[in-house]
């Protein structure tokens, strides 16, 4: 606020606490003209915000994206200046607004939201972001439930999103039946070294959603599919693994309407910072959708990701075993896509239940909460 903007209001106070018996009075005291506390009493807006027709976001769609920066800054994510521009951006084109901001919009809006400001971004070494120390470990389970607390967020609205990838037919060493004469025996298996990756969301109540397999190729085909398929979310990318377009259809076609909420209240996505996952379009999403996005630390999921904990573990091993079944019913014929589907979605089914889930966040501390058990866990450095 300005000197003038402060004596005017100075003035229009004293008059309503009767210093004053008269706006002339007032206007002389302060050297202000009259005819500007008789305009401003008579309810009209100030200078100040008269111009705010003129800021390309309006103050709830401004405030909308200090909350965001904010929210990035805590998650250890601060947005550069051109990513907070695209994020303007954004915002005005959902109002129908496809002018971008102009070059000097970031100064104007950081003068108008001082609780953002403008620092350098230091890169941190390699040993320093090392994730799995005490340190680290404390303060990411402190910021989940403190921001759990925050913005009242149920267990039940508490999720646990991660990809993991499969061989198509590489299987395990087992024990096998030989002649008494070995101690080893070689048993055919599949030969096909080919790789697809499944995408996997349980919540801190035991629930699961459905899953979404990605395959290596340009498109899907007709062929890989066997007459029967599970009602999963299937796409492809050309290297099998999850691009920034798929994240968010993964997000549109799985999570939101899988988890969408009678109420409106907050949801919590836990997830770590693969580059699928932070990128502007998954961040909008989730922002607009009330989906808070909390980031698992550096080289730490294997402590802290419950479903590393737990689910991928067993369905590991399951999946070896279906796999290895199918290669002996096939004769060694490469395991194809189609069998591919057959064998984890039977893995999967035996593998990922309410109880096996909630083993995961219990022990990553989150679920119930419990820092000391994860701090004092052999896997902390």
């Amino acid at each position: 606020m300005g000197d003038r903007e402060a004596a005017i209001q100075a003035a229009i106070s004293d008059i309503d606490a009767g210093v004053f018996l008269s706006q002339r009075a007032a206007a002389k005291a302060y050297n202000i003209p009259q005819s500007t506390i008789s305009t401003r009493i008579r309810g009209r807006q100030s200078n100040q915000a008269s111009h705010v027709y003129q800021q390309r976001l309006t103050p709830e769609q401004e405030d909308f994206l200090v909350q965001w920066i904010l929210e990035e800054d805590a998650r250890a994510f601060p947005p550069s200046h051109a990513r907070a521009r695209e994020m303007a951006n954004r915002i005005l084109r959902m109002n129908g607004d496809h002018r971008p901001v102009g070059k000097h919009w970031m100064a104007a809006f950081l003068k108008r939201n001082p609780r953002v400001a403008s620092v350098v971004g230091r890169k941190i070494e390699a040993a320093r972001a090392e994730g799995a120390t005490p340190v680290q470990i404390s303060a990411f389970l402190e910021l989940f439930e403190r921001t759990r607390t925050r913005l009242g967020i149920r267990a039940e609205d508490i999720w646990n999103m991660d990809e993991t990838g499969k061989a198509l037919g590489v299987c395990a060493n087992t024990r096998v039946l030989a002649s008494s004469q070995k101690k080893k025996a070689y048993h055919q298996s599949p030969e096909n070294r080919e790789w697809a990756s499944v995408i996997e969301c349980v919540s801190a109540t035991g629930k699961k959603l459905r899953c979404s397999v990605i395959f290596k190729g340009k498109s899907l085909q007709s062929t890989w599919f066997p007459a029967i398929i599970p009602e999963w979310l299937y796409t492809a990318s050309e290297n099998g693994w999850t691009s920034n377009a798929i994240g968010v259809e993964w997000l549109e076609r799985v999570f939101l309407p899988e988890t969408a909420l009678l109420e409106d209240r907050w949801r919590m996505l836990i997830l770590d910072g693969h580059g699928s996952h932070i990128s502007l379009d998954f961040l909008w999403t989730c922002k607009k959708n009330k989906v808070y996005l909390l980031f698992l630390p550096a080289h730490a999921s294997h402590i802290l990701q419950p479903l590393d904990l737990s689910v991928f573990s067993v369905v590991k091993r399951f999946y070896r075993q279906q796999i290895q079944a199918l290669s002996y019913l096939d004769d060694a014929a490469p395991v194809k896509k189609e069998r591919f589907i057959t064998a984890y979605y039977h893995a999967r089914e035996r593998a990922i239940t309410k109880r096996v889930i909630r083993e995961g966040w219990a022990t990553a501390g989150i679920c119930p909460f419990n820092i000391d058990r994860v701090v004092n866990s052999s896997q902390v450095t």
